[in-house]
């Protein structure tokens, strides 16, 4: 094998696991947002609005 093979084969290996980890990232982020909104939506707490008040001078 040839040198400028063994460079290409070399890149191409490591563009992809770049790739496969960069997937893997980004799965877990979208699956952590996920957990994190169905929590939030579970503990939701009521929040009682108030009447506005006229501005005092």
């Amino acid at each position: 094998m040839d040198p400028a093979t063994a460079k290409i084969l070399v890149s191409a290996a490591l563009v992809a696991s770049i790739v496969l980890f960069s997937l893997v990232s980004i799965q877990a982020f979208i699956v952590q947002i996920a957990a994190d909104l169905r929590e939030a939506r579970a503990a939701r707490v009521p929040v009682r609005a108030e009447r506005p008040r006229p501005p005092q001078a």
